[in-house]
């Protein structure tokens, strides 16, 4: 499988790229919903993108095997109706683990072909529910094999403007969301704070209320830089604490943010 390299940076030749990772249950959705509408707001072409629905290969036989794999009465208790995971992330076998690292090597070069497809080029914003950083997580660890299998896969994805992991209390997470297991949340959370190692440049949201989440996130958005050399308008517009990214024929990049 041959890459290169050139195509996991920012460029000027695509839309603007915001990720969302997370536990399940921290609150990706209500966000995005939020941001999406706010830059709508500002006549901007917003493109939404579920990492699971428009990138994951075989998407489909990998949920059969994570429906077969979630406890359904359990969901039942505790939220009065079934609730199937997507895929069967918790469960940890030597086989699975084998797989998903060859599934995931196809997630990169899918996603890879996606964002350089030319459909694209009609959006300024593209938000992702989930990322490859996800799938990272799901089988991230210490080990040398998997700090190094992890670098590959960051190695040839392509970097996100703005990258955003949502953190959350897994025992709150999990009353919100049962899909998985709490202990599994707790792990797999534990993995997201890791990739901080590999991703630098990954903005880390503390868990907080809605609104906080919300304002940091719209800090971070001010912060993204507008290249205007290339822009025929020099305009910036504030509202609600963030800066309108132009909709023009601006090339689009940020600078790194520190996590706060």
């Amino acid at each position: 499988m041959a890459f290169d390299n050139a195509a996991s940076r920012p460029s000027a030749n695509r839309p603007f790229l915001v990720t969302f990772s997370g536990i399940d249950g921290a609150g990706k959705t209500t966000q995005i919903e939020h941001l999406s509408s706010f830059l709508e707001k500002q006549s901007l072409r917003v493109l939404r993108l579920a990492f699971w629905d428009h990138v994951a290969v075989w998407s489909t036989i990998r949920a059969g095997v994570g429906h077969r794999s979630v406890d359904f009465r359990r969901a039942h208790s505790m939220a009065q109706r079934p609730l199937t995971p997507k895929n069967n992330k918790h469960v940890r076998k030597w086989y699975l683990t084998a797989a998903r690292s060859g599934l995931y090597l196809l997630d990169v070069a899918r996603l890879r072909r996606l964002l350089a497809s030319q459909d694209l080029r009609n959006f300024d914003v593209i938000i992702f529910d989930r990322y490859i950083y996800d799938q990272i997580a799901n089988v991230y660890s210490q080990s040398f094999a998997a700090r190094t299998y992890g670098k590959i896969l960051v190695r040839y994805t392509p970097t996100p403007d703005l990258a955003f992991v949502l953190d959350a209390s897994p025992a709150a997470a999990f009353a919100r969301k049962p899909e998985y297991p709490v202990e599994f949340l707790h792990q797999n959370r534990q993995n997201f704070l890791r990739l901080k190692e590999l991703v630098p440049e990954m903005i880390i949201i503390s868990d907080a209320t809605e609104g906080n989440v919300r304002s940091e996130i719209n800090f971070h958005i001010s912060r993204a830089r507008t290249l205007l050399s290339s822009c025929e308008e020099n305009t910036e517009v504030t509202v609600d604490s963030a800066v309108v990214l132009q909709k023009s024929s601006c090339r689009v990049q940020n600078e790194p943010t520190a996590n706060v």
